[in-house]
């Protein structure tokens, strides 16, 4: 057996097949296979399904008791594959937790001591032991079993000791290692084997090495228990109302700024990428703020995410699941307090783009982005937002200030000679909208100037003089002329 198909963890996690699929058929099968997430931890009781929680975790001392037999030799047996000089086998282990810890609702904390007490049978106490503690003992030997785990709420893991060179192997920072620890915490938190013929996923029950750490789909099973990270914030309260919205920041007119991105690409997950954004179910609301310094347009777009991919649990048939269409979610943007209804997209059933354009953000301030599920399924998405200045709608007023003056003259001058893709989204001179800035703009410049403001700071005048009037005569006599040349 090649080392990319060695099982990992077998059906250690349960006491036999019979009780395993029964176990399944308890819960929907969506992809990833849920088991009940944590209940009750050393940090204290939870809050179900898409909350987040703390969870502790440990290594074991040598000499710990092991149920069902055995003591643990995890630190020995790690020590004489590691050169504790130059390699430490400790940041690894830390850097797996934190992985996880980066992708979903949980906050794993090492738990730097512990008593030693039974492994596998023993909850985490604050200062005493971690909720999920690390042990290891001879299993089978090269070639079988790497680890096993429990399933909440005790959740250790053991490692099979009897394996040779494995574990040592360094290639990709030890990645063998860290995807065999990455795969038993996700039982550790929850998480039953699953299947695909199509994709490579973490909690596959052989281990793969052409991916590091968890995969879209892994991604989707932290979320459904835990929520996804964002609902860590906020001291943990996450971002279910608009006053602990998550900001993205300010939106310039014509940029635009996103959250989600990095679920778009499909079932394989960098082991730098951290995007990840979702619905758990029909109770959780998602809320964005951004900011925008002018009058402006904006336009919206929600995609659900997952991909389209073959799954099934352990053992079962395989079939065609569509991780883009879990939940209906609808789009909301809300106006600077947080409540009015400035739009509001709900036109397409579960796995349907909503989308919202040419919506009006009347003043400068901050706004708000409401994402919000109607079933009771993980939904991972991804969130678009662009903006335009929006404009006056008076004729010659070139730079949407509401004024017809002398910038308006500038923008005009600055941009004369553009047309068709050479015109910026905004603030160019093309007052008729032909697609041309030429001495026509001018005219229409001309006839609207004054209606609002002055050229006051610009050319010197407080109001359109006669003096005025000849100045704009001349320039309408040069660039009307067939001299098309810029003023100095």
């Amino acid at each position: 057996m090649s080392a990319e198909h060695r099982r990992i963890g077998i059906l250690r996690e349960f006491a036999s097949l019979p009780l395993m699929v029964a176990l399944l058929l308890v819960r929907s099968v969506g992809a990833y296979v849920p088991g009940d997430p944590w209940s009750l931890t050393a940090s204290g009781s939870t809050n179900g399904e898409g909350n987040p929680i703390t969870l502790t975790w440990s290594i074991v001392p040598d000499n710990t008791s092991i149920f069902g037999g055995g003591t643990s030799n995890l630190v020995s047996y790690l020590d004489g594959i590691f050169d504790p000089i130059s390699t430490s086998w400790l940041p690894l282990f830390e850097q797996s937790f934190d992985r996880w810890s980066q992708l979903g609702g949980i906050t794993f904390v090492r738990q730097s001591t512990d008593d030693g007490s039974l492994l596998q049978l023993s909850s985490g106490v604050l200062g005493v032991r971690g909720d999920v503690r690390l042990g290891g003992m001879f299993d089978d030997g090269p070639g079988g079993t790497l680890a096993f785990a429990n399933l909440p709420n005790d959740g250790d893991i053991v490692f099979d000791t009897g394996e040779t060179t494995f574990f040592s192997n360094a290639s990709g920072n030890y990645l063998r290692l860290r995807n065999t620890l990455m795969h038993e915490i996700g039982h550790a938190f929850g998480l039953f084997h699953v299947v695909s013929s199509t994709n490579q996923l973490l909690l596959e029950p052989f281990i793969g090495t052409s991916f590091d750490g968890p995969q879209l789909d892994d991604i989707r099973g932290i979320h459904g228990l835990y929520g996804d990270a964002l609902e860590k914030t906020n001291g943990g309260l996450g971002n279910d109302v608009f006053s602990l919205a998550t900001s993205l920041g300010a939106i310039t007119a014509g940029s635009n700024v996103s959250i989600g991105d990095d679920a778009a690409s499909g079932q394989f997950v960098g082991a730098n990428e951290t995007d990840f954004v979702s619905i758990a179910n029909s109770s959780d609301a998602d809320f964005y703020s951004f900011s925008v310094s002018d009058p402006s347009t904006l336009q919206v777009t929600l995609t659900p995410q997952g991909g389209i991919f073959n799954q099934g649990v352990e053992f079962g048939e395989q079939s065609v699941f569509d991780a883009n269409s879990r939940n209906n979610l609808s789009l909301t943007v809300l106006g600077t307090n947080g409540v009015s209804v400035l739009g509001l997209a709900d036109n397409t059933a579960a796995g349907g783009v909503e989308s919202l354009a040419n919506l009006s953000l009347p003043t400068s301030g901050h706004y708000f982005v409401r994402v919000q599920g109607a079933d009771d399924s993980v939904q991972l998405y991804d969130l678009q937002l662009s903006a335009t200045l929006a404009s006056s709608g008076l004729a010659g007023d070139f730079d949407d200030d509401q004024n017809i003056d002398g910038h308006d003259l500038l923008v005009w001058q600055n941009t004369f000679g553009l047309s068709g893709n050479g015109l910026a989204a905004d603030g160019n001179g093309d007052g008729n909208g032909d697609g041309n800035v030429n001495g026509s703009d001018l005219q229409i410049w001309e006839e609207n100037f004054g209606s609002s403001g002055s050229l006051s700071g610009i050319l010197g005048v407080p109001e359109p003089t006669s003096g005025m009037m000849w100045l704009i005569i001349l320039i309408l006599k040069i660039y009307g002329s067939g001299r098309w040349r810029r003023l100095p």
